[in-house]
């Protein structure tokens, strides 16, 4: 058994960041969805508290290599 973790640069921010695609907060952009880091899918909560967007448990962790 192993482990995976995908990279990306975040939506908002375009920070590096680390991820796992299965439960991170993405928003929709030109039709495609987006990862977004943790700062900024709070600030979004923040801001737009109607469309908040779930912070799963795990979002920006290592996950196991067979939910790929």
């Amino acid at each position: 058994m192993g482990y995976a973790i995908m990279f990306g640069i975040c939506a908002a921010c375009k920070q590096s960041i680390s991820f796992n695609p299965h439960k991170v907060p993405s928003l929709m952009i030109n039709g495609v969805k987006r990862e977004i880091c943790r700062t900024c899918a709070e600030r979004w909560n923040e801001l737009h508290p109607e469309n908040a967007l779930p912070i799963m448990e795990g979002a920006y962790d290592y996950f196991d290599e067979n939910e790929l």
